[in-house]
């Protein structure tokens, strides 16, 4: 069911049409598949015995804001498009509840995420050897070029989030894995990773990494004790190399991808949206619209998570919504300070979570994280779901911890008793 999930990104309600060829069956059939998973999570989900969350997890926030929403179809000009993308909302919560396995639901989350990491990297590779030629080409950019290799199906911002994900990822792993032998490996792919978010300029997605780098080089030891001298070496080579006046032009150059002052200014055109944005909310404030409202109702993506939630979900749905990034970032902050009760394994992927956390946090203000069905919440949901699922137990764990008593054997024990109280 997860990978069904995977399969259906960059599908759409548009596509259940009459199929004429090969193309247009795969799409079709990748577009009707939220029809069978959310029934069927559903029902294995009542069914099976599950580890239950409490109500105050970001994944059960989620939930109910991903409930309000549903109720804020019925307000929206396009209601069969709303409750598509409404359904695929829930199932994604659903199916990553379906890990919650009583026998070992921590072992279960910890292969949702890991699986997830696989499927962020599989395209992610997929993308960039069909986009090879903008990416590893002369020209001084690979910024609004790529699209045209892939036919639109991804932005500059969304090849540059497909590169980071597991650029973060194998990073932390590169620091953390025991036989040296794969130390190069997942340092190159990180390499890689991070060159691709370079070229493609997206400014959310490059804040979002620096960010996150700065964010596993304070939190993770291993980092801060090898990557971080290794980092202010090459900050050093950079400097002595170029002189600052040059560097701030280059960073200014970067920054500003050869737009005028006005477009900068308005973040490419992003404080139009959010006008418009705002505008809709007071329109239907209560429950909103429905998922994806901003493209049904302004006409444009709207390019900020929050007034995104805000415009599906209304007043009612965006409560629960801002809570669960909060709730998200307190259960990691409970995991880092009880890391030494976690086994090895955990506290690497912790680091990975919090990591890769930290970039759609940045990420979640110029552009829609969680608020929508998109990669962003697979991505998200699983973190969550591993995050909550592992604090339950530890706490489970501390409740039921004892410490045994030894008294003292009477005086007239065997000395062999004696000995062993």
């Amino acid at each position: 069911m997860w990978v069904c999930l995977w399969c259906n990104l960059n599908s759409g309600f548009w596509n259940i049409v009459p199929a004429s060829n090969l193309d247009e069956w795969q799409l079709a059939i990748r577009a009707m598949l939220p029809f069978g998973v959310l029934p069927m999570a559903f029902f294995f989900f009542v069914i099976r015995k599950k580890l239950i969350l409490p109500w105050s997890g970001p994944s059960s926030l989620l939930m109910v804001y991903g409930c309000f929403a549903a109720i804020g179809t019925f307000f929206s000009p396009e209601p069969g498009w709303s409750l598509y993308w409404t359904m695929n909302f829930l199932a994604t919560i659903l199916v990553a509840w379906n890990f919650l396995d009583r026998k070992d639901p921590v072992g279960s989350t910890r292969q949702l995420l890991q699986v997830t990491w696989v499927a962020a990297f599989i395209v992610a590779a997929i993308i960039g050897y069909q986009a090879q030629g903008s990416i590893f080409g002369h020209t001084s950019t690979a910024y609004g070029l790529a699209e045209s290799e892939l036919h639109g199906l991804s932005r500059s911002s969304g090849i540059a989030r497909w590169a980071a994900i597991p650029g973060l990822v194998c990073l932390v792993k590169a620091y953390h894995c025991r036989r040296l032998i794969y130390f190069p490996f997942f340092l190159g792919i990180a390499a890689v990773a991070f060159f691709i978010v370079y070229r493609m300029q997206s400014r959310g997605a490059v804040f979002g990494s620096i960010a996150a780098l700065l964010f596993c080089l304070v939190v993770g030891s291993r980092l801060r004790r090898y990557a971080l001298p290794f980092a202010i070496i090459a900050m050093i080579v950079i400097f002595i190399l170029d002189s600052p006046a040059a560097l701030s032009n280059q960073f200014d150059e970067y920054i500003r991808r050869g737009q005028t002052k006005e477009d900068f200014h308005t973040l490419t055109g992003r404080t139009r949206a959010y006008e418009n944005g705002m505008a809709a909310f007071v329109d239907a404030p209560v429950f909103g619209r429905g998922q994806w409202a901003d493209r049904l109702v302004i006409k444009e993506h709207v390019h900020n998570s929050f007034l995104q939630a805000m415009l599906n979900g209304g007043v009612a749905g965006a409560i629960p919504y801002f809570v669960s990034w909060g709730a998200g970032w307190l259960i990691f902050y409970r995991l880092q300070k009880r890391r030494a009760r976690l086994s090895p394994e955990d506290r690497v992927c912790v680091l990975e979570a919090g990591t890769v956390m930290m970039f759609f946090t940045v990420r979640a203000v110029p552009e829609t994280t969680t608020a929508s069905y998109a990669v962003d919440l697979l991505v998200m949901v699983a973190i969550y779901v591993y995050l909550e699922t592992l604090s339950l137990s530890v706490s489970r764990r501390k409740r039921g911890r004892f410490t045994p008593v030894f008294l003292p054997a009477p005086s007239h024990a065997s000395p062999q008793l004696r000995r062993a109280s």
